[in-house]
């Protein structure tokens, strides 16, 4: 019996095991911010299959887990990733099953993180522990990275891990997600929040005229605004070697300014979803959103706004034909029966800073997993095994079996 027939034997009998791991993790909760109990759950289970553990955490409750395989040759070596952190589960009312209750019904485990992202925190973990118990060597090298705050920018994640060093001698990035079978993910856009701080003048509304307010400038603002917007929504990028089309984003997504009932605000604050493209640059798209705050004070000389690009992440593009995507596809298609195709996405992923600090191949891929960042976020059961299997397969083939 060949090693992968083992291995998905071994996957299949485990199968109670792999959703009940699954069901854990949901119930622990790690909503950005708070990763710490997350992160805690993953070093012990890291620890329990042999690998060599470092807990990483640039601050207070920000967890991060890293663990090494080290293999016979060290080549190639393969950084592992998943993100442990979710968004809030939202209203509770609009749940059908509680957000944290891991629920199973129908064939679906229902439950905030299904999705985005522990579906890959539990396929990467129980695809190596399936090679590991079975006694199987790898050649390569593994670096496992479950990290915090993917869902606020990598700051406290997958940055701090790369700019302390990391992902040093890595040849390829193999990014675990939630996903659609028929697709691997090997671009995404950039992104900024682009906040634009409206300044007034405070008055007592019944000397209205003594004040400039901030909220009515910032609304005409807005209107200038959604000139560029509707312009930039229509740009578009044919990515090489693929049949994707990635489309550039812009949208006003807050506007917030108030001090008191009786008070013209002095303040202000619009905040931007900017996303580019690889056919753009942030440094256009900054010049761009400066040039319609001159336009508008050009004509109101009251204008006072000033601009900051913060929360980035960068362009992210890797070629289409890389070993990783291959290893993909040639384990999806024993798996699902597909072999996907490379894509790119006009979200923006952390993987971005992976690229452009050391150059090399990132591919993202998963089978399943619906209502990202929604209420009712769920996945099917069997794509939790598929998942699992197809990484199980893309490790023994990417890293060699011994």
């Amino acid at each position: 019996m060949s090693h992968e027939e083992k291995v998905l034997d071994y996957i299949e009998a485990h199968s109670d095991e792999i959703v009940a791991f699954m069901q854990k993790l949901i119930r622990t909760r790690s909503v950005t911010g708070d990763e710490a109990e997350m992160g805690r759950l993953m070093a012990q289970e890291c620890e329990r299959d042999g690998l060599d553990v470092e807990v990483v955490e640039p601050a207070e409750n920000r967890t991060s887990v890293i663990a090494r395989y080290k293999g016979s040759t060290g080549k190639p070596r393969v950084m592992v990733y998943s993100h442990m952190d979710t968004v809030p589960a939202g209203d509770p009312e609009s749940w059908t099953y509680p957000a944290f209750s891991a629920t199973i019904a129908d064939g679906i485990l229902w439950g905030r993180g299904t999705a985005d992202n522990k579906v890959a925190t539990c396929a990467t973990t129980m695809a190596f522990r399936a090679i590991r118990s079975l006694g199987i060597g790898l050649k390569g090298d593994i670096i496992f990275t479950h990290v915090a705050d993917e869902e606020n920018g990598g700051k406290f994640g997958f940055r701090n891990i790369l700019d302390s060093g990391y992902a040093e001698g890595v040849d390829y990035l193999f990014y675990g997600h939630g996903g659609r079978k028929e697709q691997i993910g090997i671009a995404a856009n950039g992104s900024a929040s682009v906040v634009i701080t409206v300044k007034g003048r405070a008055a007592h509304t019944r000397a209205l005229e003594d004040g400039i307010n901030a909220v009515e400038k910032a609304a005409e603002l807005i209107v200038w605004l959604k000139k560029l917007g509707d312009e930039v929504n229509k740009r578009e990028y044919p990515l090489p070697g693929t049949d994707t089309i990635m489309k550039s984003r812009f949208s006003v997504n807050k506007c917030d300014g108030y001090v008191s009932t009786n008070t013209v605000p002095d303040k202000c604050e619009i905040i931007i979803d900017r996303r580019t493209t690889p056919g753009e640059s942030m440094e256009d798209a900054e010049t761009e959103i400066r040039r319609v705050i001159e336009l508008m004070a050009a004509e109101d000389p009251d204008l006072d706004a000033e601009v900051s690009f913060n929360t980035r992440m960068d362009v992210s593009v890797s070629p289409a034909d890389s070993e990783l995507v291959k290893s993909f596809q040639r384990a999806a298609e024993k798996i699902v029966g597909i072999k996907p195709v490379p894509v790119g996405g006009s979200h923006s992923s952390d993987h971005g800073y992976f690229v452009t600090k050391h150059g090399k191949p990132v591919a993202s891929y998963g089978t399943g997993g619906v209502g990202t960042h929604m209420a009712n976020e769920h996945i099917a059961v069997e794509d939790i095994i598929l998942t699992t299997k197809v990484y199980a397969l893309t490790m023994l083939d990417l890293l060699g079996a011994e």
